[in-house]
């Protein structure tokens, strides 16, 4: 009777391999599980960006930006006038708040950041545009 040999990998070098695997990982794993993250940024910055070009386009209407006090729905009213299809949320699903900037005369966007609430202290993390005047 003829002997057959399998040819198989040992115990020893699945290990090393795993653990070169293993080891890799550790070096490509922060930048794939941070992706999340960086889609929101970018969400908000758009976000941004297209509420500003809505409100400057108001503005051009107008002759004024929106009062903080009439929200951002003014821009995507009923009326002729309608610069944005919907208002969106943040990347949270809270809604943008509209309010005046300090020490300026612009206004500014804000979203209430990870946590979902609107803070008034200094160690929140709500998020602001840039002055739109």
């Amino acid at each position: 009777m003829s002997e057959k040999k399998l040819k198989a990998f040992t115990l020893i070098e699945i290990l090393v391999a795993l653990t070169i695997i293993g080891v890799l990982l550790t070096f490509v794993a922060p930048y794939v599980l941070n992706r999340p993250d960086q889609a929101r940024e970018l969400k908000l910055k758009n976000d941004f960006m297209a509420i500003s070009t809505a409100l400057n386009l108001y503005k051009l209407d107008n002759g004024a930006l929106p009062e903080p006090a009439q929200g951002l729905d003014i821009l995507s009213g009923d009326g002729s006038n309608k610069y944005l299809q919907s208002v969106p949320l943040d990347p949270w699903g809270v809604a943008y708040k509209l309010e005046k900037a300090t020490n300026s005369s612009g206004i500014i966007l804000r979203s209430a950041g990870p946590d979902g609430v609107f803070g008034n202290n200094s160690d929140d993390d709500d998020l602001f545009s840039d002055i739109i005047k």
